[in-house]
C-alpha cells in the first residue's frame, strides 16, 4: 500500500473572497480607479436621489396647483348654478305673488293686499314689503312710514318702469324683487318686497 501524500494546501482552511482580495497584491492606481469609482457611483447615486426628489416636490406642487384651480372653477361653477337657481326661484315667487296682488286689486281689495304682506314679513328674513300704484303713490306698506309717500322719494323711481320680475341690490347687503301689475290694458301698480341676502 502506497502512502498518500498530502500536499500542504490540502488542510489549510478556505479563505473567504475578502481574506483572498486582502492577500492579493493590487497595484495602487488599481486600487485607486476602484475607489474613485465606488466614490463616482455614491455620488451618481446622491445626484439621482436628489433629482428624484426635486422631481417629486415639483410634481406635488404642480398637483397641488391644478387641485386649487380644480376647486375654484367648481366653486364658481357651484356659485354660479346657485345663483341661476335662486334667479329662477325670485322669478316664481314673484310671478305668483304679483298675481296674487293684481287679484286682490282688481277687487279692490287692500285689506287682502295688507294680509299677503304681513304674513311675508313673518319671515326674518323679509324686511319691507309694499305696493305703490301706477302713479307712484305707495298704497300698502309693511313699514308703515312709507305709507301714502311717493314712491320715487324713497326708492330709485326707475324701478316702477320694469316690465318684467325683476332683482335688484338694495342697500345694507339687502336684494330688491321688483314685481309689476299689469292690469288687462295698462299698470295697476309695483309690489316692491326688499329682502336681506344669503350670507
Amino acid at each position: 500500500m502506497q502512502s498518500e501524500q498530502n500536499s500542504p494546501t490540502d488542510h489549510a482552511p478556505k479563505r473567504s473572497f475578502a481574506g483572498r482580495l486582502q492577500s492579493t497584491k493590487l497595484p495602487v492606481w488599481v486600487s485607486l480607479l476602484l475607489l474613485l469609482a465606488l466614490i463616482a457611483v455614491g455620488g451618481w447615486g446622491m445626484i439621482e436621489s436628489n433629482a428624484n426628489e426635486r422631481r417629486a416636490d415639483e410634481e406635488r406642487v404642480l398637483l397641488s396647483q391644478k387641485l386649487e384651480a380644480d376647486l375654484a372653477a367648481a366653486r364658481r361653477q357651484m356659485q354660479e348654478t346657485i345663483s341661476v337657481q335662486t334667479r329662477d326661484l325670485q322669478n316664481l315667487f314673484g310671478t305668483a305673488l304679483a298675481w296674487a296682488v293684481r287679484s286682490s286689486m282688481l277687487r279692490t281689495n287692500l285689506d287682502e293686499i295688507d294680509q299677503y304682506f304681513g304674513d311675508l314679513v313673518k319671515n326674518p328674513r323679509i324686511a319691507l314689503v309694499l305696493l305703490a300704484d301706477a302713479e307712484g303713490t305707495i298704497l300698502r306698506s309693511t313699514d308703515r312710514k312709507y305709507l301714502d309717500a311717493q314712491f320715487s322719494s324713497q326708492f330709485p323711481a326707475a324701478l316702477l318702469q320694469n316690465a318684467d320680475v325683476s332683482i335688484h341690490a338694495g342697500e345694507s347687503n339687502r336684494v330688491r324683487l321688483v314685481l309689476p301689475i299689469q292690469g288687462l290694458t295698462s299698470r295697476l301698480g309695483t309690489v316692491l318686497l326688499e329682502y336681506s341676502a344669503p350670507s
